[in-house]
């Protein structure tokens, strides 16, 4: 089933055509990640989609609600992290969710043992009681994504959600969202290449409000052709004049005793293990990433 559809979308601000002919579909179940450099149009997507903005021209479906015609639907449907949750500081983490849980309409006998499972998920039991102006970035962000799904959203949508973390919290909150899959739709959008390929299911590539491609991580990364490179570090760099192997196009030395060898296919492998042997001091192979991709679709300037 289809949880998001959004056919020819575009949207303008001023001169700036933010989505251009946009047309994405989002399965049910599935983490889409949107990824793109600063000015793509990865929020004016997530925003069209959750009924803040209205798109100039298209059309754009939530589990079938049209989201200009049926907007309280839709965002009944949806939970929404944005990259700076705004949250009222003088309200204790519980008047926080409980406040939200009333805005949204939670059955008021439902509503407590929604706060203590979201709590409990998030693992900020012990500071239900703790001022919002005293919690760490981390903890508030936290807190902003139970928040994002007091109500039981079918859709969650996630802009930068671990932007700025220290790698603790940000594990944190990527193990939570690896947790929504198959339970929650989830829309990730991230600047982390590596957070994209480790959870989502199929990667959409931004950039002038266009989608250059789509597809699974392993599929968008099979499109282009890296060299294979084997990473050795050798204790004798002479060893290397007896390297004469057919299948490897050019090897570069390196700091500290570092080699990188360029290989035309992975099965020369064993034969250069073999050759040096003893001398190898550590080897891994260097593997096309996400970025890889990123970088040769959108260049590498606007990674930067």
């Amino acid at each position: 089933m289809k949880a998001v559809e959004l056919k020819g979308v575009s949207k303008k601000f001023g001169e700036i055509n933010a989505l251009n002919n946009f047309t994405l579909e989002i399965e049910e179940g599935e983490i889409m990640g949107i990824i793109g450099p600063n000015g793509a149009g990865k929020t004016t997507t997530i925003r069209i989609i959750s009924g803040i903005l209205r798109p100039d021209d298209g059309e754009v479906r939530v589990y079938g609600y049209d989201v200009t015609k049926n907007p309280l639907e839709v965002k009944k449907l949806i939970g929404y992290l944005p990259e700076e949750p705004n949250l009222y500081e003088r309200f204790t983490v519980y008047e926080l969710l409980k406040y939200f849980g009333e805005l949204y309409d939670v059955d008021k006998k439902k509503l407590e043992m929604r706060i203590k499972k979201l709590l409990k998920l998030v693992n900020m039991e012990d500071r239900a009681n703790h001022r919002i102006n005293t919690l760490s970035k981390g903890m508030r962000q936290r807190v902003a994504v139970a928040r994002a799904l007091i109500h039981d959203p079918k859709i969650v949508i996630f802009d930068e959600p671990t932007m700025g973390l220290d790698p603790g919290t940000a594990l944190t909150i990527r193990k939570f969202i690896a947790k929504l899959r198959g339970k929650k739709t989830v829309i990730l959008c991230t600047h982390y290449m590596e957070e994209a390929e480790m959870l989502c299911d199929r990667v959409a590539i931004l950039n002038k409000g266009k989608i250059l491609d789509i597809g699974t991580p392993e599929e968008l990364k099979s499109k282009i052709h890296s060299p294979i490179v084997l990473q050795v570090k050798l204790n004798d760099l002479n060893v290397l004049r007896n390297l004469e192997i057919q299948g490897i196009k050019k090897i570069e030395v390196k700091k500290h005793h570092n080699v990188e060898i360029f290989l035309e296919k992975r099965s020369v492998i064993p034969k250069i293990v073999e050759k040096l042997g003893k001398n190898i001091l550590s080897i891994n192979t260097k593997e096309t990433s996400l970025q890889d991709v990123f970088i040769k679709m959108v260049g590498e300037d606007e990674f930067h």
